[in-house]
Parts: C-alpha cells; sequence; structure tokens
C-alpha cells in the first residue's frame, strides 16, 4: 500500500514538472499542416490614419439678450434704435458660431426711397472684440455693429424698416451673408395726419415798368392764279400763285428800319418759285404797311383745303433797340373737277315701239371725288325709262350704267316719223355740295313700223339651221311616201 501510494506521488510530479517542457515542444506534424495561421506566419496589419475634424461653417445671429452701449432695451425685450440731434443709432451686436477669417466682417445699411433718412453711403468695418454689456457687469466677445444714420429735416413721423447687410468669409473660405431688419421709429417729425398749414404767400416785388415795343401784324394774304384760264379768287391746284402778305406797324409813333421778313412753306405740295425765302423793307413808317410777295408752285395732286404760310421778322427801332415776332398767312386750294362722259352705241334710227338700252359712261380725271354722278335723256320721241344713276366717283376711276329708251312717235312735227334730236344731261357734284352739269345731243331718225324702208333684219344663223333642218325633215318624208308608193304598185 505505501509503495503504491508513492507511486501515485511520483506521478504527479512528473506531470507537474513535465507540463511546460511540452508547451514549449514543436507542434505536430498535424498542427504544422493545418491552415490556422502560425504566429510567424500572419501579417502585420496596417495603421489607419485618423479623420481630421470637419469645419463647420460659421453662423451670425442677433445677441438678444445682453444689453450694449447705446441700448435702452435688449432685442429680447424690443430694442428700439434711440434718436437724437437728427441722428438715429442703429446698434445690431452679432456673435458667431465659428470663426470668420481675420475676425473681421462687413455691414452695410440698406433702406427704402421716401424715407427719413438723408441718402448716402452707411458702410462700415467690424471687428471681433470684447464688449462690455449689461451696464459693465459682463463682457462678451462678438461683433457689434453701431451705425448712426442722418435723418432728413422735413422728416414725417412713423416706423421705418432698415436692412443690416451683413458680409464676410468663414474659414473654410465660404461667404457668409446675413440680412437683419431693424425697425426705426421716428417721433421728432411732422405728423402725417396733420393738415398742413398754408406757408405765408410771399409779398411780391414791384414790377418794373413795361415798355412796350410796336409790333408788326399779317393784315392781310391774296393769293391768285397766274394761269390764263383761272377764275378770279380761285387757285386750283397744279396752277402757279403769287401770294401777297401785307404787313403793317400797329406803332402810331415808332418806325421800323431794317426789316427782314422770312416765309416757310406751306407744306410737300408747294415749291418756292421766287428766288429767295426773305424779304427785306428798309423802313415802315408809325402805323404803316408794306407788302411782300412770294410765288409759289402748287402740285396737282394737292388735297383742296385751306394751307398757312408760316412767317417771321425781325426789325430795329428807337435808335438801335430790336425787336421780332411771327405770323402767319391762309391761302385757299381747290381741286378741279374734271369728268369726261359718253354714250354707248346710239343707232342712227329706229322703228316706233322699239326698245333701246344705252350705256351712259363717266370717267373722274381729277384728282378729287365727284358725287351723285347721274345723266338724263330727252328728246321727241324717245321716252328713257328714268336716269342713269352711277353713284360716287374717285379720282381716276370711272362707271357705267344702262339707260333704257321707248321709241314712240314725234309729237312736235306734222309728222309721226322722221328725225329727232335728243339731248343727254350729266349731273355731278363736287365736294362742297355744288352741282355741275355737262350736255351733249345726238340725232335719231324714227321710222314707221309699216315702213318699207324700214331697217332691214339681219337673219339670226341659228333660225338658218331651223329652217334648213325643217325643209330636210319634210323631203325625208316626201322621199318616204314615194318610196312606199312605188313598192305597193310593184306587188300589185
Amino acid at each position: 500500500m505505501r509503495y503504491i501510494i508513492a507511486f501515485i506521488a511520483a506521478l504527479g510530479m512528473l506531470f507537474a514538472l513535465g507540463l511546460p517542457a511540452m508547451a514549449d515542444a514543436e507542434p505536430s506534424p498535424e498542427a504544422v499542416t493545418s491552415d490556422a495561421p502560425t504566429a510567424d506566419s500572419s501579417p502585420v496589419p496596417e495603421l489607419t490614419p485618423s479623420p481630421e475634424p470637419v469645419k463647420e461653417t460659421a453662423k451670425l445671429y442677433i445677441d438678444n439678450r445682453n444689453l450694449y452701449a447705446n441700448m435702452s432695451r435688449t432685442y429680447s425685450q424690443g430694442y428700439i434704435p434711440t434718436v437724437k440731434n437728427g441722428t438715429v443709432t442703429i446698434v445690431l451686436p452679432l456673435l458667431c458660431h465659428g470663426e470668420m477669417r481675420g475676425n473681421i466682417i462687413r455691414a452695410k445699411a440698406v433702406f427704402d426711397p421716401g424715407g427719413p433718412f438723408v441718402t448716402k453711403n452707411y458702410e462700415q468695418t467690424v471687428e471681433l472684440k470684447e464688449h462690455k454689456v449689461n451696464d459693465g457687469k459682463q463682457k462678451v466677445s462678438g461683433y457689434c455693429i453701431t451705425l448712426p444714420l442722418q435723418l432728413e429735416k422735413d422728416r414725417m413721423n412713423g416706423s421705418y424698416p432698415v436692412t443690416l447687410s451683413v458680409t464676410g468669409t468663414d474659414l473654410t473660405g465660404l461667404e457668409i451673408k446675413e440680412d437683419f431688419t431693424v425697425y426705426a421709429g421716428i417721433t421728432d417729425g411732422r405728423d402725417p395726419n396733420a393738415t398742413p398749414k398754408p406757408e405765408p404767400a410771399p409779398t411780391p416785388e414791384p414790377a418794373p415798368p413795361v415798355v412796350l415795343g410796336p409790333k408788326v401784324l399779317v393784315q392781310s394774304c391774296q393769293a391768285i392764279s397766274m394761269e390764263s384760264d383761272a377764275q378770279p379768287g380761285v387757285v386750283n391746284a397744279g396752277d402757279h400763285m403769287r401770294v401777297t402778305i401785307t404787313l403793317i406797324n400797329t406803332s402810331q409813333s415808332e418806325a421800323l428800319e431794317n426789316m427782314a421778313v422770312t416765309a416757310a412753306s406751306p407744306g410737300e405740295s408747294f415749291s418756292l418759285l421766287s428766288s429767295s425765302d426773305s424779304v427785306y423793307i428798309g423802313t415802315m413808317g408809325a402805323g404803316g404797311t408794306a407788302d411782300v410777295i412770294y410765288d409759289y408752285q402748287v402740285s396737282p395732286e394737292t388735297p383742296a383745303g385751306q394751307y398757312t404760310i408760316p412767317i417771321t421778322y425781325d426789325f430795329a427801332y428807337n435808335k438801335g433797340e430790336t425787336a421780332s415776332g411771327a405770323g402767319s398767312a391762309r391761302v385757299n386750294i381747290s381741286q378741279p373737277l374734271k369728268m369726261e362722259f359718253s354714250l354707248g352705241h346710239m343707232p342712227d334710227e329706229a322703228v316706233v315701239s322699239d326698245m333701246l338700252e344705252i350705256n351712259v359712261q363717266a370717267i373722274n380725271l381729277s384728282h378729287t371725288k365727284a358725287y351723285n354722278v347721274r345723266a338724263t335723256l330727252e328728246g321727241d320721241g324717245l321716252v328713257p325709262s328714268g336716269t342713269a344713276f352711277i353713284g360716287d366717283l374717285e379720282g381716276g376711276t370711272s362707271g357705267e350704267k344702262p339707260l333704257q329708251i321707248t321709241i314712240t312717235g314725234l309729237t312736235q312735227s306734222e309728222t309721226s316719223y322722221g328725225p329727232t334730236n335728243g339731248t343727254v344731261t350729266y349731273i355731278y357734284e363736287d365736294g362742297s355740295g355744288q352741282e355741275l352739269t355737262e350736255t351733249a345731243s345726238f340725232t335719231l331718225s324714227i321710222k314707221s313700223p309699216f315702213s318699207s324702208d324700214k331697217p332691214e333684219e339681219k337673219d339670226d344663223p341659228g333660225q338658218f339651221w331651223i329652217v334648213l333642218a325643217a325643209v330636210g325633215a319634210v323631203l325625208l318624208a316626201l322621199i318616204t311616201v314615194l318610196v312606199i308608193r312605188a313598192v305597193r304598185a310593184r306587188k300589185a
């Protein structure tokens, strides 16, 4: 029993001494061929650099808790800018989340035009500083903007917005821009609802004595046509016109000297034929008159109407004093109305009871409009159906209208047949409503319907073929009958 116990104790000592040695021994072949990496063959892990901290964008905001210099209330208490000696001072304390480059910002005041502020450039640079706040009890690091705005003298009371535009650049290079609106209350100006007091009227200064100089007026104007066939007092478009303008010196005591009169053209339709548009008058006595004459060529296309000739003049009087003036003369231009008429084919003779249709033709050869153009016809043995009314014709246009005439026997002759004289009267009106007429005559011989010498009627080609066809049909029927009889006779 003792030997068994001693043997067991020896085995225990051997295991105690052999375990560390086995731990340091080489691994078995199975362990070497295993997929598990050994301590010597495992890769060395790479070191990953730690990420840089992300820089945040700077942000400006109002410090609404603290009371700064020139402020009677904080922004949270309802800050109102102070007004003193015609200046409103705006204080805007700003704090910054983040950091601004150079620790500076730019501030600019913007306001609507027409307000109480004097318009000029209000802009300043503000640095980051420590400011005493709350009556010097504390200090705050920030950007305190203080902008004095000058007020207009004649300002109105009210609340006016002022926008402070703040710009700067943060450390990331990003431009920061913020707008802050502050309302300035104006109470030392005029009441916008008050009735304005009338300003005292200025005492007028005594007017200097008026020295009246001589005046020149257009006394009359006469325009005449230089054409050989012109009607007295009428100037037509297309005529050579002479205009005489009479000027009068209204002064009864001052004579005029060295007077020059210049006339302008009445319009594009008038061409000056005189050698110059200026006329010199050496002397015009007190109350005297003088004539200036101009020649014009009037274009044929000139519309009828009244045209104005503007004139200007200057003169000397009273030993060297000068004066000038202007006036106008008026001329009337007429547009002649010229018409041409004709009848369609009028036969030389006709038989009683015949009805003729004749076309009345009219052509307007002028540049103006003709109104109510019409024609009437009369003559012994001729009875027209009425009036051939053509209507209005513009210049350069034509028109026509048929007129039916019934032939009857003569009543103003010993016999009912024979030659008769007819008259056509053409009637039209001009632009002023004046009625104008032109007449034309013709001769027509009236024949009896039983007369042997009545006009020979021409055969109608259509009737000839009808007759020919009828004769052919009769001949064909006759031949047919003869043939039938001959056939019957043979059979018999």
